[in-house]
């Protein structure tokens, strides 16, 4: 289990536990917390679950995967250092306060 904050555009914060195994985009439902769409349900076949990870985790995350480069450029002003889809962050221990921002708006 892992302690995940996702901030809303706004600045509100949400801090919650996501168990190991799931994904941080799984948590973010789960837990009803606005900003994630998730319109595919984890495919990676969108970008609406797009966020911008806190800069002290970014060499912390395992290395993009071609397929989340690719849709990462149908996101919302995507950051080419930041940007992630959190439906490819699996979470684990390793993963314990990671902090995740979402954009204005997914599309």
């Amino acid at each position: 289990m892992a302690k995940i904050t996702y901030i809303e555009h706004g600045g509100k914060e949400h801090v919650v536990d996501v168990a190991n195994g799931m994904t941080v985009m799984e948590g973010a439902r789960d837990n009803n917390i606005p900003g994630i769409e998730a319109d595919c349900g984890g495919a990676c076949a969108c970008s609406t679950c797009h966020v911008y990870v806190d800069a002290s985790w970014v060499e912390k995350l395992p290395v993009k995967d071609d397929m989340e480069v690719d849709m990462l450029d149908f996101a919302f002003e995507p950051d080419e250092t930041r940007s992630r889809l959190t439906c490819q962050l699996k979470v684990t221990d390793a993963l314990e306060g990671l902090i995740v921002q979402m954009p204005e708006k997914q599309i």
